[in-house]
């Protein structure tokens, strides 16, 4: 189980994919309710399709301007602190699983 574990592909927190109907200016959901980024044109986007979130943005203090980062509306907020919560639970849940195994020597 210890191996499975280690070999799953976490996401990482600070991406989130965008949405390929707004990239083809398709997508019929408001920026508000769609679960993918829609990011403006000078955001930095990533080969895999994701986008870097801005985590300044994110606490409330990002000065830059512009922001090559992507400023997510609140309802992605909450998905990206989810996300960041299952991925410690996961890496807590690991670390603990090896740490408690008994020694071979």
């Amino acid at each position: 189980q210890t191996v499975q574990v280690a070999q799953q592909k976490i996401p990482r927190s600070d991406r989130l994919e965008v949405c390929r109907e707004y990239l083809r200016g398709a997508c019929k959901r408001a920026e508000s309710e769609c679960r993918f980024a829609h990011p403006q044109d000078s955001v930095a986007r990533h080969d895999d399709g994701s986008i870097t979130v801005c985590m300044d943005a994110v606490k409330g203090r990002c000065t830059r301007d512009p922001c090559r980062y992507f400023h997510p509306p609140l309802h992605l907020q909450a998905q990206l602190k989810a996300a960041q919560t299952r991925a410690t639970a996961v890496a807590t849940a690991h670390h603990h699983s090896t740490t408690n195994m008994p020694s071979s020597a």
